[in-house]
This record gives structure tokens, C-alpha cells and sequence, in this order.
């Protein structure tokens, strides 16, 4: 039986890209154009449209505002991070990070910018993640890119998924009141 250890250079030089999901226990589904609460565009080569999530807490304004203020980065310095709150809707504009790590050694920074919906509904909220782009950044440059759209399906669209469905539910915890676990 191979080690992990014996196994990784022949990995690394094969050019394995989904070296963390190698090392993760549970890997989740893959995200794709079927999976739910996922749009994408009809254009071709589609692509990632929206995500959108739904949570049976209630749509509060004041706590929804305070919420989205203190989890979304916004675009540009001194830029507002929502646009409008209304009654029964927020609609706010921003980004937030995440670090991982490429082929499992190189410090990669991603940046995560999309438009956000909350919607109140009769039982509950709609969260909808519009518009969204990712950048890269990584220190030798080998996989830097500024914003772009993303492909219906793939790494990078599973990491933007999981990383605003997170966002989503800290949101969610936020605006009830509790702290996110």
C-alpha cells in the first residue's frame, strides 16, 4: 500500500489540481448545472448566472443591514456595500475572500465579487447571488487572474458555491441573532 507521502510527488508531477480534495474526507457533491439553487446562462460557453439559497428565517431590515455591513467586503474603498433595504428586501453589492491552497503547497487567494438579493417571502428569505466573479491571486503568479465569469461546472465554480453558501448561512445566523458556529 502507497503512502500519501510516496504518492504526492507523483501527483504533484502529473499536474494534479485537486490535490485538497484528495486529502479531504468527505468530499460533497459536485456542483453543476442540475444541482439546486444553480442558474446558468443560455450564451455560449455558458456560464454561472446565479446561486440561489432559501432559509426559513424571517426577512428582519434592520438586522438583515447590520448583517451584510459586517460580512461583505465592498468593491472599491468607501463604495456602500448595500444598495437599497426596503420592507421586505435587501439588494447589496460586494465581495468576500478565501485562501486555500494550490496542488496542496501554494498559498492561493481568491476573491469572490457578486450582487446580493434577500427576499422576503411568506415562511422565510431568499438569498440570490447574482453577477458573481472570481479572482486569483497566487504568489508566483502561475494561476493569477483578475474577475472573470464562471463555467457552469468545475473546481473553481465548486469553491465559489461552497464559499457563498457559507456566507449565506452566517448571514442567516446573523440576522437571527445567534453567532455563526
Amino acid at each position: 500500500m502507497f503512502s500519501l507521502f510516496r504518492l504526492l510527488p507523483v501527483l504533484l508531477l502529473t499536474g494534479c489540481a485537486q490535490m485538497p480534495q484528495l486529502l479531504e474526507r468527505e468530499t460533497p457533491a459536485p456542483v453543476n448545472e442540475h444541482s439546486p439553487g444553480v442558474s446558468i446562462t443560455q450564451d455560449k460557453p455558458p456560464r454561472l448566472a446565479a446561486l440561489t439559497y432559501y432559509t426559513g428565517t424571517a426577512y428582519h431590515r434592520e438586522r438583515a443591514s447590520a448583517c451584510a455591513e459586517k460580512l461583505i467586503q465592498p468593491d472599491a474603498a468607501g463604495e456602500p456595500v448595500i444598495r437599497f433595504t426596503g420592507r421586505d428586501m435587501l439588494n447589496a453589492a460586494g465581495m468576500v475572500s478565501h485562501t486555500t491552497r494550490l496542488y496542496g503547497m501554494l498559498p492561493v487567494r481568491d476573491r469572490i465579487r457578486f450582487e446580493l438579493t434577500l427576499l422576503e417571502k411568506v415562511s422565510g428569505t431568499t438569498y440570490g447571488f447574482r453577477r458573481i466573479e472570481l479572482s486569483r491571486f497566487d504568489r508566483l503568479g502561475l494561476n493569477s487572474h483578475g474577475f472573470s465569469a464562471l463555467p457552469p461546472s468545475g473546481s473553481k465554480t465548486q469553491l465559489v458555491y461552497q464559499r457563498l453558501q457559507q456566507l449565506y448561512r452566517e448571514m442567516d445566523h446573523c440576522i437571527q441573532g445567534e453567532t455563526a458556529p
